[in-house]
């Protein structure tokens, strides 16, 4: 049944097949690193005009990519960093984190994770641009996350949020509130 496995052709084409799936990979993430690295330096300076010249597409990470240009390169910590960020920046970087982890992981994960110290923050940024419901539910979420996420009802109060994640669209309330407020963000 392996026998095909097993001839010194096949072992080669197998190992250049790990070897360039690997290759792929490392370069992926390094076009990502390095698209963001772009990002940062061509925003490290926010002022009214690169504001207001940025597509609505963009602003939101136009935004997050000014706040991490401003974080100690040695020793990156955003959440030391908000307290010395304008509450519109604080608001936006702390929901836009959320939404990002969120799309890749289920919340209860996102609640055992270093992204946890971000959730109060989201909740009072997701307040500030206008998502109030989910704002509502989060806080519900953190104080049910205070009896342990195996609690009954974890399940309901993280349902909860993220149908109002869906139907508030923050990133889009984002824009607005950056758009309403561009004098929060600028340098």
């Amino acid at each position: 049944m392996f026998e095909g496995l097993l001839k010194p052709g096949t072992l080669v084409l197998i190992a250049l097949a790990i070897v360039i799936a690997v290759y792929l990979f490392i370069l992926e993430k390094r076009t990502k690193s390095d698209v963001a690295a772009a990002l940062c330096k061509k925003y490290a300076v926010m002022t009214t005009e690169l504001l207001a010249s940025v597509p609505n597409e963009e602003l939101v990470q136009a935004v997050v990519s000014n706040v991490m240009s401003k974080q100690d390169k040695r020793k990156p910590d955003a959440a030391a960093q908000l307290p010395l960020l304008s509450r519109g920046r604080a608001a936006v970087y702390s929901v836009w984190l959320l939404c990002k982890e969120l799309e890749t992981q289920d919340f209860s994960t996102v609640f055992r994770s270093p992204s946890r110290r971000f959730a109060e923050p989201a909740a009072d940024g997701l307040e500030r641009i206008g998502a109030s419901n989910s704002a509502t539910a989060l806080r519900a979420a953190l104080r049910t996350a205070e009896e342990g996420t195996d609690s009954p009802l974890w399940e309901a109060v993280t349902t909860v949020f993220r149908e109002a994640i869906a139907t508030d669209q923050p990133l889009l309330l984002c824009v607005q509130y950056i758009r309403e407020n561009p004098d929060e963000f600028v340098d």
